[in-house]
């Protein structure tokens, strides 16, 4: 996904909200900007992200926290967690 965006006269940029919708972000996310070459990159903190994006394949997939745990009822609360600001619209 590629979008051009605009820096408004206090350096602010606006996401678009399909890009905020796809990586989870709320109001409050915090993300982490990296200077790479000539390239920004904004990435979501680890503490506000329970998914990571991989860019290369666009799969989500859920850290590694060395507990056990129930895959299923995992992948469904980030379902559930996912759909809900798309309910309140």
């Amino acid at each position: 996904m590629s979008n051009a965006l605009t820096v408004d006269s206090a350096g602010r940029i606006v996401l678009p909200s399909p890009v905020r919708r796809l990586l989870n972000l709320q109001p409050g996310s915090r993300l982490l900007m990296t200077v790479v070459a000539q390239r920004i990159e904004l990435t979501p903190a680890p503490e506000d992200s329970a998914v990571t994006v991989l860019s290369s394949t666009g799969r989500r997939v859920l850290p590694s926290t060395g507990k056990v745990s129930d895959a299923a009822a995992t992948v469904r609360a980030e379902r559930d967690a996912q759909a809900l600001p798309r309910r309140r619209r």
